[in-house]
């Protein structure tokens, strides 16, 4: 095995903090059954073999008074919006990287590494690795959870690129006093869409328990892991035989040792049939950033097979 070189000095200014500017990446302590990864991570829920079904109506439940939602949808729509012209208006200036603390104002976790990853392309002289404005066109479906942890809120959309055939999900988290920052995306495999979420009477979704996601998180950090591969799906989660990551891995694995140190925070919702929905980042070392994975997953209720509906290998 072949390890491909490591994007080391552009890296350093992120030792220490990449994952730190997201409280919610300490929510709770991971699975037993699970690995314990330094950013954090967390338990379980369901799986599916079938591309899901999605729905446009999707089951109402109770919900409690309007003042206690901290992030509205109406909200979640404008702060999107304000995302992307903060960001068109900050790429205009070509050398905005040289500064850390300007990328920091926009990206967290996973896209934070991924600036890293583009930066060091740039340097080299490949200028198709700059950074683009974003438009966003067609169908917007925000997912946004009632309950939203202490130190912060987050929310995901679904959105489609200007220029590009398939959708987009996004997930910003805000911690108290800053604005939002885009902490992962990924567009969706072909052929495969988002289930419908579980939505109470006023259209707010339940947050999936991070445990769960955690614990999905620590099934593809054994099964991406080269020297950890062959245990994958003996701790009570397995990626699903026509899961798109057995098929990457198979050809990756081949030119490059792969692996990751950590994951962020996996941001996930209940879906309307009781599964769970959940959008989370392989992270490299921040010493050693050369590879994002960023991944959305559908586990069925009561089973244990992880489908994977989007995915995005960046380096």
């Amino acid at each position: 095995m072949r390890k491909v070189p490591l994007i080391v000095a552009l890296a350093l200014g992120l030792v220490g903090c990449s994952l730190a500017d997201n409280p919610v990446a300490r929510w709770a302590a991971p699975a037993a059954s699970s690995p314990s990864p330094s950013s954090s991570g967390s338990p379980a829920s369901p799986p599916a073999s079938a591309v899901p079904e999605p729905s446009a109506t999707p089951t109402a439940t109770p919900s409690s008074p309007a003042d206690d939602i901290r992030l509205t949808l109406a909200d979640a729509r404008k702060e999107a919006a304000s995302w992307v012209t903060r960001h068109n208006k900050l790429i205009k200036d070509r050398k905005w990287w040289d500064e850390q603390a300007r990328a920091d104002t926009l990206f967290a976790e996973g896209t934070r590494h991924e600036v890293v990853i583009d930066r060091g392309h740039v340097s080299d002289g490949k200028k198709d690795r700059a950074r683009k404005p974003i438009r966003l066109t067609g169908k917007q479906t925000y997912y946004v959870p009632r309950n939203q942890p202490a130190t912060g809120e987050w929310f995901m959309l679904q959105a489609t690129y200007q220029g590009q055939d398939r959708a987009h999900l996004l997930a910003f988290w805000r911690a108290k006093g800053e604005s939002f920052k885009l902490a992962a995306k990924t567009p969706l495999h072909y052929g495969q869409r988002v289930p419908a979420p579980r939505l109470d009477a006023e259209g707010y979704a339940t947050a999936a328990p991070m445990s769960t996601g955690g614990a999905i998180a620590g099934e593809y950090m054994i099964f991406w892991d080269y020297d950890r591969h062959k245990r994958a799906g003996k701790n009570g989660y397995r990626l699903a035989k026509d899961n798109f990551s057995r098929k990457a891995y198979a050809r990756i694995s081949k030119g490059a040792y792969v692996g990751y140190q950590s994951f962020g925070t996996p941001w996930g919702f209940v879906a309307r049939d009781g599964g769970s929905v959940f959008m989370f980042s392989m992270l490299n070392h921040p010493k050693s950033i050369w590879q994002v994975l960023t991944v959305a997953t559908y586990v069925r209720k009561g089973s244990k097979e992880i489908q994977e509906l989007a995915g995005d290998w960046y380096a």
